[in-house]
């Protein structure tokens, strides 16, 4: 089933019960099921940007699946297994509610490095403290994979300024040709 149909049929059963599928080694809800299986596991409720629109969902890794089921019964919900991969779960609040949406950070910019900066050295007392405080203050669960490679490729160039290294090619870790 596509999403489209996932939310067809929901609307068509009028939003009382939410298909829970397994999407490769995860298991999603969408739309108003989203809100409902945030309701009753935690789980955070994303926005994803379609070309037809905007889609809510909520996932988890397959491996949780009978802890999400067991939390789905305990808030009060009921479980049925349509097939291997899909569940139909009923009996939770799926309104909608914008509070529940975690929307992705994009990935901070490092600010221009001073001439007055020092080198990059070993001791995170003399001089890393910047990149302990930018991964830590990263949030990888909300962020894309583009994201993500945004945010290495601004931490490298950061890393090169401070080094000065930007122009000298190096080996890249894998051993697979030169690094920009």
């Amino acid at each position: 089933m596509t999403e489209k149909e996932i939310l067809q049929k929901q609307d068509a059963n009028g939003q009382t019960s939410f298909f829970l599928i397994a999407v490769g080694m995860f298991y999603h809800a969408y739309g108003n099921g989203s809100f409902a299986l945030c309701r009753a596991t935690g789980y955070r409720v994303l926005r994803k940007r379609r070309k037809d629109g905007d889609i809510m969902t909520c996932g988890f890794p397959a491996s949780q699946l009978d802890t999400v089921l067991q939390r789905i019964r305990e808030a009060g919900g009921e479980v049925e297994q349509k097939s291997e991969k899909t569940f139909l779960f009923r009996g939770i609040d799926g309104t909608p509610d914008e509070k529940l949406i975690a929307e992705p950070r994009k990935a901070p910019i490092p600010d221009p490095i001073s001439e007055q900066s020092s080198p990059i050295c070993l001791s995170p007392a003399r001089g890393w403290d910047w990149l302990a405080d930018e991964l830590l203050s990263f949030n990888l669960s909300l962020s894309t994979p583009m994201d993500v490679m945004n945010f290495v490729a601004s931490l490298q160039k950061r890393l090169r300024e401070e080094s000065h290294e930007q122009d000298t090619p190096r080996e890249s870790p894998a051993g697979y040709g030169l690094q920009e």
